[in-house]
């Protein structure tokens, strides 16, 4: 068991270090790799073949590019008219768990949007977020405290994010953090375009007792470009009917209490 988990680790280091080389360098050779990782050229061609299958990269002859559909991102409004019944319930059933008195973080998106308006009636709640359309929501809210972090605007998003929005989070802690992902894959975990806005995330997950994904069914077995976090990180998923019955097993399978709306 141990040994095969350790084989599993390491091919999942593989499969970053090819990822991540090809971010940059959009192309790269089986003999590259094969000297650079210390493995043989089956291996890293089966490696490739695996990352093919997952969407992250195509291959090509004796290597492979970089996938660039990865970082296909919707506008805002685009995300905004879509799965808009779903988004709701997800989001009513997430206020649910927010009680007055708590400190909570809410990352950018169209879920998470509709969950900022549907808080505005709590009672001493702080709300610590990086999302100018959630700052906007709880604006005037007489018993919310908004706390905003600096940074650059994502016009995708409408997230704050940067050095300067990481570093406004450090010793922010909060019970709860409520976040979505542009993907979701047992594989390659929690992902987003955004490099920039997955690091804001993961700093908020990581200073949060309890992790709570919203995410609706299209989001399942998708891989953006940068991860936010593993699977297992999160504590609790709030999703729709539509979701995959194998991949809401293999959640619960995993200690993940999941909630479907």
């Amino acid at each position: 068991m141990e040994e095969r988990r350790e084989r599993k680790m390491r091919r999942l280091e593989r499969h970053r270090f090819i990822v991540d080389y090809l971010t940059t360098n959009k192309s790269a050779d089986v003999s590259f790799l094969s000297e650079k990782l210390n493995v043989s050229e089956v291996t890293v061609r089966k490696d490739l073949r695996q990352l093919e299958l997952d969407g992250l990269l195509q291959r090509s002859h004796g290597g492979a590019v970089l996938n660039e559909r990865l970082f296909a991102e919707p506008s805002f409004m685009e995300k905004e008219d879509r799965l808009t019944g779903e988004k709701t319930a997800i989001a009513a059933e997430a206020a649910g768990l927010i009680e007055d008195g708590m400190t909570v973080a809410l990352s950018s998106g169209t879920t998470v949007g509709r969950l900022a308006r549907m808080i505005k009636d709590r009672t001493s709640l702080t709300v610590v977020t990086n999302a100018m359309n959630v700052a906007s929501e709880l604006t005037g809210a007489a018993g919310v405290q908004v706390y905003l972090t600096g940074g650059y605007i994502r016009p995708h998003t409408f997230a704050l994010v940067g050095e300067t929005a990481e570093n406004a989070l450090e010793g922010v802690y909060t019970d709860y953090i409520f976040f979505g992902t542009n993907g979701l894959s047992f594989e390659h975990g929690l992902t987003t375009p955004s490099m920039e806005e997955a690091r804001v995330v993961r700093k908020l997950i990581d200073h949060a007792k309890h992790v709570v994904l919203l995410v609706d069914h299209s989001k399942f077995n998708h891989t953006a470009f940068y991860r936010i976090a593993a699977v297992d990180r999160v504590h609790t998923v709030i999703t729709d009917r539509e979701a995959p019955a194998e991949e809401v097993a293999r959640l619960e399978a995993g200690g993940i209490r999941v909630i479907v709306v």
